[in-house]
C-alpha cells in the first residue's frame, strides 16, 4: 500500500522557534548518521506514537522536554495526510491529537487539537481496510487492526539483531500472540469475510459448549428425580392423594406426569386408608432386603478386586523370580553345543557311564523352566481385563446401592412423618407444597429435548461455517506466501554477511521465527545460530521478504516502508573521542559487512521498482556507504558537532 513518510515535525515549546521538519524521500535508503545521543532512536517513537500507538515510548528529557507537539507526514497515493499528537507530559500518553488531509499540505506553525486517539484510529483502520469487520468491544476476541502492521515496518536497536525476537513489540506475550494470529491475514490468507466466520464460529462453539452444559445438568437433576419420584409417589399413595403405584419399569416420564397431577390436587382430596401405611412398612422392609442384597454383592466384588490385585501382584513377583533364575541357569543351549560322546564338559568328565543322560535331563528342567517364564508373561493381559470388568460391576452396584439408599431414606421419613403427625392436614398441605414446588423447577430448568433442539441448530450452523471457511484452502494460501518468503529469503541472505547463505531458510509462524535447514539435515532455529551478524542478517532478509510480498498482494495494505535503527550495531566496538561522540573503530573486514548491508538495501528498492521506502538511523558515516555505485541511497541528516533532531537553541 502506497503510505510512505514525507517528514517527521517536531513543535517547540517556545514558540519563538518554528518547528523542526525531518524530511524523506520514497522510493529510495534515507539514512539518517551521527554519533550518540542524537536522537536517532527516537525515530520509531515518534512515528508509532503518531501513528496511535497506546504508550508513548518517545525518550524522556531533552527531546520531550522540548517539544510540545510531535507530527508526521504521510504519502498516500494522491493525497497526504498530517498526524499530530500532543506530548503527553507525566503521562503514559495522551489522546490528543491533530489531523490534516489534502492534495498538498503545508506544515503548520502552531497547531491545536482537532481530533483524538480514537478517531484517528478508525479512520487509519478504515484507510487500511480494517474497518469491514462488525466488532465487538472483547478484548479477548481476536480481529487485526492497523496497529498490527507496525511490527513489519519497525526493527529498532534492541530488536534488529535479537536472536529471540523478530518483530516490534513482539517481546511480550499479549503483542506475540496477536501478531501470530495476524499472520494469515497480513499473508492473504484469510479473507474479511473468512476472519468474520471465524469468529462466528468461535461464538457458536461456546454456545454450543454452554447448551451441552446445562444438557448435562439436566440430566443431573433427572436422575436425582428418577431417585426420589418413587419416595414421594408411595408418600403420596399413603395420603390417599393417588392409586398410583411406583414401579421401577415405567418410565420418568409417567411418573413425572403423576406427580403434576397430585400436585394439583386440595388437602380435601386426602384420604388415609390403614392399608396404606401397612404398604408403606413393606415397602421399606422390601428395599431394606434388597439393600442387603446389593451391599452383599458389592462387598463380593470389592473382595474379587483385592484378591485379582494381590494375584497380578504375585504373579509379577513369581514371573520376575522365574527370569532370575533363567537369567542364572540359561546354559541349556549352550550345554547341548558343546556337548558331544567324545566331548563331555569337565565339571561331568568325573561322573559315571550316563553323564550325557543326566546333562539332558539336567536341560530339559532348564527348558521347562525358560517356557514356564514365557507362558506367564501373558498372563497378566487377561487379569488386567478382568479387573476393569470387575471394577465396572463395583461402580454399578455402588450406584444401585445409592438409589436404593435414598428410597429407603425418603419412605422412612414419610414414615417417620405419619407417626408423629399422625397424617393431619397440615402435614399434608406441607406435602403437597412440597410437590408443586419440586414440579416448578423442574418445569423452569426446561426439558432436553428444547435443549437438544438449540444444540442441534447451532451444531448445524458450525458444520456449514466449517464448510465456508475452507481451512484446506487457508493452508494452501499460507504454504504458498511462506515459500515465496522463503525463495525471498535467500536471495537477500546471499548479499548479506550471513555464515552460511546457501542453507535453506523459512519461516516459522506459530514461533515467530527463522528456521535453518543445515549442511548435517539438522533444522537450527533462530535462537540457537550463533553470532549477533547472523541474527541481523535473517532479520533483514526476512523483513525485506514480508515488505516486497505486502507491495505484491493487492489485497494487503501494509504501508510501504521500513524503518532500521542501527542495523551495524553489531560489527563495530565504541570508543569516546575528544567531541564526546561515538567514533567507530572498523576493520577491514567489518567494512565489509556493513557496506553489505547497504548494498543490499539499496538493490532490493530499485528491484522493487522503487515502490518501497526504507529508512536507517545509523552510526556509520559515509565512507562506508557513500561510495556504492548506482545506488539509491539518500542522506537526510548528518547528525555531528552539536547537530541533533532537537535544536540546540530549543534547550537553551
Amino acid at each position: 500500500m502506497k503510505f510512505a513518510i514525507n517528514s517527521i515535525i517536531l513543535w517547540p515549546r517556545k514558540q519563538e522557534y518554528s518547528p523542526r521538519i525531518l524530511s524523506f524521500k520514497s522510493g529510495v535508503v534515507n539514512i539518517i548518521t551521527g554519533a550518540s545521543r542524537t536522537g536517532k532512536s527516537a525515530i520509531i517513537p515518534i512515528i508509532d506514537y503518531c501513528l496511535g500507538s497506546d504508550k508513548c515510548t518517545i525518550p524522556v528529557d531533552v527531546i520531550r522536554n522540548a517539544c510540545s507537539w510531535f507530527g508526521v507526514l504521510f504519502d498516500m497515493k494522491g493525497e497526504q495526510i498530517l498526524l499530530c499528537r500532543r506530548e503527553p507530559g507525566d503521562k503514559a500518553s495522551t489522546g490528543d491529537m491533530f489531523i490534516l488531509r489534502g492534495k498538498e499540505i503545508t506544515v503548520p506553525e502552531y497547531i491545536e487539537k482537532n481530533a483524538n486517539v480514537e478517531s484517528i484510529k478508525d479512520m487509519l483502520n478504515e484507510l487500511f481496510a480494517m474497518s469491514f469487520l462488525d466488532l465487538d468491544s472483547n478484548a479477548s476476541a481476536f480481529h487485526p487492526s492497523y496497529r498490527d502492521f507496525m511490527a513489519f515496518l519497525f526493527q529498532p536497536q534492541n530488536i534488529v539483531a535479537n536472536a529471540d525476537v523478530l518483530f516490534y513489540k513482539a517481546d511480550t506475550m499479549e503483542h506475540r500472540k496477536k501478531l501470530i494470529d495476524v499472520f494469515p491475514y497480513a499473508l492473504g490468507a484469510v479473507t474479511p469475510e473468512i476472519l468474520a466466520k471465524r469468529k462466528e464460529i468461535e461464538r457458536l462453539l461456546k454456545m454450543s459448549e454452554r447448551f451441552q452444559r446445562d444438557l448435562d445438568q439436566i440430566k443431573t437433576v433427572a436422575e436425582g428425580w428418577k431417585q426420589e419420584v418413587a419416595g414421594w409417589l408411595t408418600q403420596a399413595y399413603e395420603y390417599g392423594l393417588t392409586n398410583y403405584i411406583a414401579n421401577d419399569a415405567d418410565e420418568f416420564a409417567r411418573q413425572v406426569d403423576e406427580l403434576r397431577a397430585i400436585s394439583q390436587k386440595r388437602i380435601t382430596d386426602a384420604s388415609v386408608a390403614p392399608e396404606h401405611v401397612t404398604d408403606l412398612s413393606k415397602d421399606i422392609a422390601a428395599l431394606r432386603q434388597e439393600e442387603q442384597q446389593i451391599s452383599s454383592e458389592l462387598f463380593s466384588a470389592r473382595k474379587r478386586h483385592t484378591d485379582m490385585l494381590q494375584l497380578m501382584q504375585s504373579m509379577g513377583k513369581y514371573d520376575k523370580s522365574l527370569q532370575i533364575q533363567l537369567d542364572r541357569l540359561d546354559i541349556s543351549t549352550w550345554i547341548r553345543s558343546n556337548m558331544t560322546e567324545r566331548n563331555i564338559l569337565p565339571i561331568f568328565q568325573p561322573s559315571h557311564e550316563n553323564v550325557i543322560e543326566d546333562v539332558n535331563a539336567l536341560c530339559t528342567a532348564l527348558e521347562q523352566i525358560e517356557r514356564s517364564t514365557t507362558e506367564m508373561a501373558v498372563v497378566p493381559a487377561a487379569f488386567e481385563r478382568e479387573i476393569q470388568i470387575v471394577q465396572v460391576q463395583i461402580q454399578e452396584l455402588a450406584d444401585k446401592l445409592e438409589a436404593v439408599q435414598k428410597r429407603i431414606r425418603v419412605e422412612s421419613q414419610a414414615l417417620a412423618v405419619q407417626r408423629e403427625e399422625s397424617y393431619t392436614l397440615e402435614s399434608i398441605s406441607r406435602f403437597l407444597g412440597r410437590i408443586d414446588v419440586a414440579i416448578s423447577t423442574y418445569e423452569r430448568i426446561g426439558t432436553d429435548s428444547e435443549l437438544e433442539a438449540k444444540l442441534d441448530e447451532v451444531t448445524t450452523r458450525i458444520e456449514q461455517l466449517k464448510k465456508e471457511v475452507n481451512e484446506s484452502e487457508i493452508r494452501r494460501k499460507l504454504d504458498y506466501a511462506l515459500s515465496y518468503l522463503k525463495t525471498e529469503m535467500g536471495k537477500i541472505l546471499a548479499q548479506l554477511d550471513v555464515e552460511h547463505p546457501e542453507d535453506p531458510v523459512e519461516f516459522v509462524i506459530k514461533d515467530l521465527t527463522v528456521r535453518v535447514k543445515s549442511q548435517t539435515g539438522r533444522d537450527d532455529y533462530l535462537w540457537e545460530i550463533g553470532s549477533a551478524s547472523n541474527w541481523l542478517s535473517y532479520h533483514i532478509a526476512l523483513i525485506l521478504a514480508l515488505q516486497r510480498f505486502f507491495q505484491t498482494k493487492s489485497s494487503v495494505n501494509v504501508p510501504n516502508f521500513i524503518i532500521f535503527d542501527q542495523p551495524s550495531q553489531v560489527y563495530f566496538p565504541r570508543t569516546r573521542n575528544s567531541a564526546n561522540e561515538t567514533k567507530l573503530q572498523l576493520n577491514d573486514d567489518d567494512k565489509i559487512a556493513v557496506r553489505k548491508i547497504f548494498e543490499c538495501l539499496s538493490s532490493f528498492v530499485k528491484s522493487a521498482g522503487f515502490d518501497i521506502q526504507i529508512i536507517v538511523t545509523e552510526h556509520a558515516d559515509d565512507d562506508i556507504w557513500g561510495n556504492i555505485p548506482d545506488s539509491c541511497i539518500h542522506l537526510v541528516e548528518k547528525w555531528r558537532n552539536n547537530v541533533k533532531l532537537v535544536p540546540i537553541e530549543w534547550l537553551e
